[in-house]
């Protein structure tokens, strides 16, 4: 990367502040979930040697759910999806417009088993089919958005944490000294490095009782394969179902971290229906199991009693190979009360980049949302770190566009601007 390019431009910022004449006041949450699995076939997600074709069928609902969260008059909604990828600039206008909600993460758990119906990047959807889904996915969204901002009640915050590794590195070291991907891991080797960490994010109303939980975990949603055509929110769907039948009353939401390096263990690669889905039963339930476990050791957040912040902007950086060409990537940084922090990213990033700032960030909790769209630009593809970059494979050199050293560009600016909202930049040189 070019020196000039360490930093880039700045193309816009948007800092959340309370309202005129509000004073700070606790923390208000609302919850509400939609079903956006589409009512016809239509091309699937992902795999570009899919053997099936269309979508055939349902094996379980694809959701929307949505947690807005409101301070000192400040209001961001995030939303989690059982998507492949999402992108809305029409949906991120309207909830700003229309429900005073000027920041909105669009998250997808990068499940493949879902419909395609965004060209790559974040350009307009094509055919008649993929806008109509579209609208309609906007819709819908914009809708549960609104009801949860309807019902918001007194809300505290709580965090728990575990470890299970369900997922391996695909990118091996070959002979040559240059990585590939293994895509199809049938004996189940833990290739590392991979981060384990589970990482739960519970929201409980006044009484004390769990209203949401927010799981973060960094593996791709890719246990059904090329041979399925069924719609799928893939062991993210199992996990949230089963800690919700656990949990009665509880809105669970997947949050997918650097998952883009990270294969899971358990691979549906039969071709048999049946004997694939079981494959990914048996590690949603795993995860539903280390969920349910941390969710015990669950400690509370010092109460929140100031406004919510934020820093938004959009990146551009030159393509890989075309130089020429630019891309444009929208990142959101967050922070609510003292010690949880948010970056939320877009398009695929490996793992060490989550690790960067979950090691960096000075907070207690500090929270990597990918494949997560909020600030505007485009889709960006994989993010890889620079030592990924250098040694290649899928995603790290082949089949990515963005410009060596983009993920540690990423990073840098988030952790710039954590630290702007902790109030850590100062006018004026300090004391010697």
């Amino acid at each position: 990367m070019h020196a000039n390019r360490l930093l880039p431009l700045l193309l816009s910022l948007t800092v959340v502040l309370p309202a005129p004449g509000r004073a700070a006041t606790e923390l208000r949450a609302g919850v509400a979930r939609v079903d956006i699995t589409p009512a016809s076939s239509m091309p699937m997600y992902g795999y570009a040697n899919r053997k099936c074709g269309v979508s055939n069928g349902t094996n379980d609902p694809l959701f929307a759910k949505v947690l807005v969260l409101e301070s000192g008059g400040s209001r961001v909604a995030l939303v989690t999806s059982d998507l492949g990828s999402l992108v809305s600039e029409a949906l991120r206008r309207d909830v700003a417009e229309k429900l005073d909600i000027p920041v909105l993460l669009l998250s997808a758990s990068h499940t493949h088993s879902a419909p395609s119906f965004l060209p790559f990047g974040s350009a307009p959807a094509t055919g008649a089919q993929a806008s109509a889904y579209l609208g309609e996915l906007e819709g819908r969204i914009f809708g549960a958005i609104a009801e949860a901002s309807r019902s918001m009640f007194p809300a505290r915050l709580g965090i728990g944490k575990g470890s299970l590794q369900l997922g391996y590195n695909r990118l091996l070291l070959r002979d040559d000294g240059r990585a590939r991907a293994l895509f199809d891991n049938l004996d189940r080797v833990p290739y590392g490095p991979v981060d384990p960490e589970v990482v739960l994010l519970r929201v409980e109303d006044a009484s004390g009782t769990p209203r949401a939980l927010l799981v973060h975990y960094a593996m791709h949603a890719v246990v059904l394969g090329s041979t399925s055509c069924v719609y799928s929110a893939d062991y993210p769907g199992v996990t949230q179902r089963a800690v919700e039948q656990a949990l009665p009353g509880t809105q669970v939401m997947f949050v997918q971290g650097g998952a883009g390096d990270i294969n899971p263990l358990f691979q549906g690669r039969s071709g048999r229906q049946t004997e694939d889905i079981a494959q990914m039963d048996t590690i949603g339930q795993l995860l539903a199991a280390e969920v349910l476990r941390a969710n015990t050791r669950v400690r509370p957040l010092a109460p929140v009693t100031s406004p919510i912040v934020v820093r938004s902007e959009v990146v551009p950086f030159r393509e890989r190979w075309d130089k020429d060409k630019t891309i444009d990537v929208g990142l959101t940084t967050l922070l609510i009360g003292r010690e949880l922090a948010i970056a939320a990213t877009p398009g695929e990033p490996m793992h060490r980049l989550q690790r960067t700032w979950k090691e960096q960030a000075e907070v207690p909790v500090p929270l990597f949302w990918g494949y997560t769209w909020s600030a505007g630009g485009t889709w960006p593809g994989y993010l890889p770190d620079l030592r990924s970059a250098a040694y290649g494979g899928y995603g790290a050199d082949a089949s990515t566009r963005i410009e060596i050293g983009a993920g540690e560009a990423i990073m840098l600016r988030h952790l710039t601007h954590l630290y702007d909202l902790l109030g850590m930049w100062k006018p004026a040189p300090g004391r010697p």
